[in-house]
């Protein structure tokens, strides 16, 4: 059901078919029909499909079929072959930050992703030499590998190796890590505006100049939970819901949405650099809108159209 074939060199996919009268055996890839007639790429064989230079291409499923067509009698059966494609190991994305900044006291998560058939291992070096200690874990998935590090002395810095390794070939990767500066909280974390389904937080920060442009704040965390949330997880906040906001994709505008009607929420608000993550402000407590408060401001301003006090466009132009 499962068979493999490597890149780059011929293969057949096998498969079996006896009957009397012999059936007739036509293949599909991924559900669709392979002409085998006069095709350089494939040849139907006694046994098999044969496919000429493999690539990843053509990995996926093949499906075997035979039918049987006879005066007296008509039948059919078949089967569904799961063809990998054993290569090299290479590298997911291009785009991976080669060079990465913390604090000590911060913590930082280098990834390391990368394609191979079969599944490569991931090894992690530290300044050419092998990692150890409490300040590192390792979180590992079939195709990737993430080394989490927390910085405790400036020792944590350097030059981290990953290499990526199966039985057709090696990987290895660096990724640099340097010494940044902790960014400041915010200045001001307050709500803007209450929506039946969002908030609108105003949430600002003091630019200083003794701060080097590529250690400035480029946007803000947001964590938050229910009331109701907040009790139940005994006010721990790795429980929490997150909202990160970039200056570069979310402009200045603070907007947390799919939230609950008439729900009250505790929110806490972070600074975000490139080095990573500011200490917390204080917990603020804000709550959405009922529908019936929005019904009620909408009847109010008709009242007050209907006694000619605003226009209906100044309404229109307030909504």
């Amino acid at each position: 059901m499962v068979q493999s074939a490597r890149e780059g060199r011929d293969a057949t996919v096998y498969c079996l078919v006896k009957g009397d009268p012999s059936p007739e055996i036509s293949w599909l890839f991924n559900g669709e029909y392979i002409n085998t007639v006069n095709s350089s790429k494939h040849k139907k064989l006694s046994d098999g499909l044969f496919i000429k230079n493999v690539t990843q291409q053509d990995a996926g499923e093949y499906t075997c079929r035979a039918m049987r067509i006879t005066p007296t009698f008509s039948d059919s059966d078949q089967i569904t072959i799961l063809l990998r494609i054993q290569h090299k190991p290479h590298w997911f994305d291009n785009d991976t930050a080669l060079l990465q900044y913390s604090f000590v006291g911060g913590s930082v998560n280098i990834s390391c992703d990368a394609m191979g058939e079969p599944p490569p291992s991931f090894t992690w070096l530290h300044d050419g030499h092998g990692i150890s200690g409490s300040n590192y874990r390792w979180f590992y998935a079939d195709y990737g590998s993430t080394l989490q590090i927390h910085v405790r002395n400036d020792s944590h810095f350097g030059d981290y190796k990953c290499k990526v390794a199966n039985p057709l070939g090696i990987l290895e990767r660096i990724i640099k890590l340097r010494k940044g500066q902790k960014p400041i909280g915010p200045s001001r974390f307050q709500l803007k505006r209450a929506f039946t389904d969002g908030l609108e937080l105003d949430i600002r920060s003091v630019k200083f100049s003794s701060v080097p442009d590529n250690m400035q704040t480029i946007g803000y965390r947001v964590e938050y939970m229910s009331e109701n949330e907040f009790k139940y997880c005994a006010g721990n906040w790795s429980y929490a819901k997150r909202r990160d906001f970039l200056f570069h994709r979310d402009g200045r505008r603070f907007v947390v949405t799919r939230l609950q009607t008439n729900t009250t929420y505790l929110m806490r608000a972070a600074s975000l650099n490139l080095a990573g993550l500011s200490d917390w402000s204080s917990v603020k407590i804000f709550a959405t809108l009922t529908n019936l408060a929005s019904h009620t401001v909408a009847q109010n301003f008709i009242i007050i159209i209907a006694l000619g006090l605003i226009s209906s466009a100044s309404y229109t132009k307030y909504l």
